[in-house]
This record gives C-alpha cells, structure tokens and sequence, in this order.
C-alpha cells in the first residue's frame, strides 16, 4: 500500500496553522525573487590544478539554488580534463562538485556532468560572513592550457 508522506517545508506550512511560532516565515524557500550574479573567469596558461579563484561577495543571509545555476565554457580551455568545484571558503565544492568543463558549452552546477550531486541543493545554506564569498576550484586540470573563459551564472535569493 502507497504511504502518504509530505515535504519538511509543508509540514511547517500545516504547524504554523496550529501555531504562530511554527511558521515557515523564510520566503527564500518556497519563494520570494530570484537573482543572478554572472561573473565572468578568464582561464590562461598560468592556471593550474588546485587553483582557486574567488568568484563573488553574495549578501549575508542570501541562499544559492545550485539546481538553476550553471557553469558556460567559452572555448575548450585545456586538451586534457577539467573539472570544477564551486563552494566557500568552508565547503569547496557546497555548490558544484566535479563540474566536467573540458569542453566547450553550458553545464548545470547538478547535471549528469557534475561527479555527485552538490551538498547545497539537499541543505540550503543561508550565507555568513564565512561563507558569503564563493569560490571556484580547479579540481583537475590537465594537458594543454589554452586560453579561454568560464562564466559562472550563480541563482540566489535574499530577504
């Protein structure tokens, strides 16, 4: 027999019925404007693997949706494999985790491309003074450098 289950999110919808004190007041989850920062990487033969290049400041508080975020390869950067991670200064890859950048075109930070889905998407993180500048790791990056460019399309929302 099927069991009839419910979201955390509706579950905090049906308490704050009951009560006042159990709202879901946040509207960062279940709604509120989406924004995007678009942040522009230049890739050349001085990078190297473990590189790691500070992205953007996001506001204290704000929260990144990595399933509506994406990464957009230019031109193929390397002849070899490159792979990104995208997180904080306390979790490195929060966001994206094994991005394949090797070539040319647009991934999604939780596509069939990235290694494992990102721990962002399965606990928001509401952004602190630790954790409000995002970064992008070089994971791998082998073979021939070439010139090219990463631009980062990061979604997040605020109060």
């Amino acid at each position: 027999m099927a069991k009839t289950t419910q979201s955390n999110e509706y579950a905090l919808q049906v308490a704050a019925a009951a009560s006042f004190n159990d709202r879901l007041d946040d509207e960062r989850l279940i709604g509120g404007i989406l924004k995007y920062a678009t942040v522009k990487v230049p890739i050349d033969a001085l990078n190297v693997a473990t590189d790691v290049i500070t992205l953007v400041e996001l506001p204290t508080g704000a929260i990144v949706f990595p399933e509506l975020s994406k990464v957009i390869v230019t031109d193929d950067a390397t002849s070899g494999a490159l792979t990104l991670d995208i997180g904080d200064a306390t979790d490195a890859d929060r966001y994206a985790d094994g991005i394949n950048a090797a070539s040319a075109g647009e991934i999604q930070f939780t596509s069939v491309a990235s290694t494992t889905v990102p721990a962002g998407l399965h606990t928001r993180h509401k952004l602190t003074a630790d954790t409000n500048i995002l970064q992008l790791t070089l994971a791998t990056f082998t073979a021939t450098i070439e010139a090219g460019e990463i631009i980062v399309v990061i979604a997040y929302k605020t109060l």
